[in-house]
């Protein structure tokens, strides 16, 4: 249940997903990366934007908020998609990726 701080409404802490679960390798992103991501909390789920700080095959660490507020939570790759995906828009490392990783 959300919980009210500071005259604005904390969700808590998201759900993460397990590191059994995120397969391969993590690769780190040099510069985070804009995207907008489906965050589940522990009643309900939301679209966030936030950034990529790191992947592997499966899933996409992503961290929201400013400051010392800022969380952060492994979430399926599928869950996540570019900020500006757009066909003008300029190549991002997180769009490679999904461009190299190839369909699933």
């Amino acid at each position: 249940m959300a919980r009210r701080r500071r005259d604005r409404w904390a969700l808590g802490p998201a759900l993460s997903l397990p590191e059994a679960a995120r397969g391969g390798p993590e690769v780190d992103l040099a510069e985070p990366d804009p995207v907008l991501a489906w965050v589940q909390f522990p009643d309900r789920t939301l679209e966030v934007e936030a950034c990529v700080l790191a992947w592997t095959d499966r899933a996409v660490l992503v961290e929201w908020g400013f400051g010392q507020a800022a969380e952060c939570a492994w979430v399926w790759r599928d869950a996540v998609r570019a900020l500006s995906d757009t066909p003008s828009a300029p190549e991002s490392a997180f769009r490679q990726m999904r461009h190299e990783a190839g369909p699933f």
